[in-house]
């Protein structure tokens, strides 16, 4: 006979709810210690299980995928504005869409972004001056919506970043677990509904726009003469038959969020954490400065172990969903079939199992020794699995090329209003501001 699955104490009717409201990444690595790898979280019409154990990860994401598929309550509050696109699409429709949408993360395209993303990090660190405060998060959004659109619209910049990230904002406000402990229907009039139908409007009125600008770019204007960007791709697919309207405009509206938001998230705590650390900021301005160029070949190993060591403390997707199609057992418990399962990066990554003072960064503890040593899914900022992120390399790719190309122009310093508190939404982006101080 299966065990219980052990549920951490609530309160009557709100079971978990205020608990994970105010606190959901602590509450998973507390419940973890206390409880072990698989507990049950009740807060009212959302329960789920929680999978705190890499070899746990690896069985929903990989060896026993078949079990699982991603959560129904995730498509449908993200398919209200994603559509079909490769976030939330299923099936055939999902097979289809990664098919037209995989060559412009081919490596070849990846070396040609390279360039666009040097360039476009100057211009924006160009705007900086000495002893100014900046908000990095803000200025890493508006950097990363430039690339995307460069690479995948194959368009210079996008003029309503400002509409985009009202709308990012809006639409990540939708998974606050602080706002209320009852989930309530999208049909609700509340203030945080009505933020995400205006956001879902607003960002269809983007995409409208920059179809239309993209008409009028001449195609010397564009990355690559040779290789078509995303854009050009999707819309002759359409030509052929192969899409549909509706698909292009799913899938340009998954990747102008997804395209920019994680990343903007990444660098703003890749960032600060240098910032914050000026031992560690000044070894990485060191290799960057003695780098002759930077490109997508330019070896830059302390780079990489900082952004891997910031994916690690602070993921901005902290936590998959995923529901059991069959029953399970997992772990000596039996998981009914249509549990709701999370998949926690933010726990994982932060196990003093897998990691020595695991809260503390430390970009030299991802030695050769570590990497080989940890579980497959001790780490997993991209997820896994077949619908592990597309966008995967292109991110890594950017993230080290934008660091790079700040600190080889200038140095950030900490501020007494420098916070990294992250907020507990569809992503772990920043509760707020993120400023650091420039110095030239």
């Amino acid at each position: 006979m299966s065990q219980s699955i052990p549920t951490p104490d609530g309160l009557p009717v709100l079971g978990n709810a205020l608990a994970v409201g105010r606190d959901p990444f602590s509450y998973v690595e507390e419940a973890t210690r206390e409880h072990g790898p698989v507990f049950r979280v009740s807060i009212p019409g959302l329960s789920f299980v929680c999978y705190a154990d890499p070899e746990l990860v690896e069985r929903a994401l990989v060896t026993e995928r078949d079990r699982y598929r991603k959560d129904p309550r995730e498509l449908e509050l993200l398919g209200d504005l994603l559509g079909d696109g490769l976030l939330t699409a299923r099936g055939e429709t999902w097979d289809r869409g990664r098919e037209q949408v995989q060559p412009a993360f081919y490596p070849g395209r990846l070396r040609e972004y390279a360039d666009v993303m040097v360039a476009e990090t100057e211009r924006t660190v160009a705007g900086w001056h000495g002893g100014e405060h900046v908000d990095v998060h803000a200025q890493a959004r508006d950097l990363t919506l430039s690339i995307v659109a460069a690479t995948m619209f194959g368009i210079d910049g996008v003029e309503e970043t400002a509409v985009v990230a009202r709308a990012a904002d809006a639409i990540t406000s939708r998974f606050e677990p602080s706002r209320i402990p009852v989930e309530v229907p999208l049909w609700v009039p509340t203030p945080a509904n009505r933020r995400f139908e205006r956001a879902v409007d607003d960002l269809e009125t983007v995409i409208d726009r920059l179809l239309e600008r993209r008409e009028g770019v001449d195609s010397s204007e564009r990355v690559s003469d040779d290789s078509p960007d995303l854009l050009s791709t999707l819309l002759s697919a359409a030509d052929a038959g192969a899409l549909t309207e509706t698909d292009v405009r799913d899938q340009l509206l998954t990747m102008l969020l997804a395209g920019h938001e994680t990343t903007a998230i990444a660098l703003t705590y890749a960032l600060a954490l240098l910032a914050t650390h000026p031992d560690e900021q000044e070894r990485v301005v060191r290799e960057v400065r003695e780098a002759d160029d930077l490109s997508s070949e330019t070896p830059l190993p302390q780079t990489d172990r900082v952004v891997r060591e910031a994916l690690r403390l602070y993921p901005p997707v902290y936590m998959l969903f995923r529901q059991t199609t069959t029953a399970d057992t997992v772990a000596g418990y039996e998981i009914p079939a249509g549990t709701r399962v999370v998949l926690p990066q933010w726990g994982i990554h932060r196990d003093g199992r897998y990691y020595d003072d695991p809260l503390a960064f430390r970009p030299d503890r991802w030695t050769a020794e570590l990497r080989a040593e940890l579980p497959d899914f001790a780490y997993f900022p991209f997820g896994g699995g077949p619908r592990q992120c597309i966008g995967r390399r292109f991110a890594l790719l950017e993230l080290r090329l934008a660091l790079a190309t700040v600190l080889r122009e200038v140095r950030l310093e900490s501020t007494s209003s420098t916070d990294l508190s992250p907020a507990p939404a569809l992503t772990a982006r920043p509760e707020g501001p993120v400023w650091l101080r420039v110095r030239r």
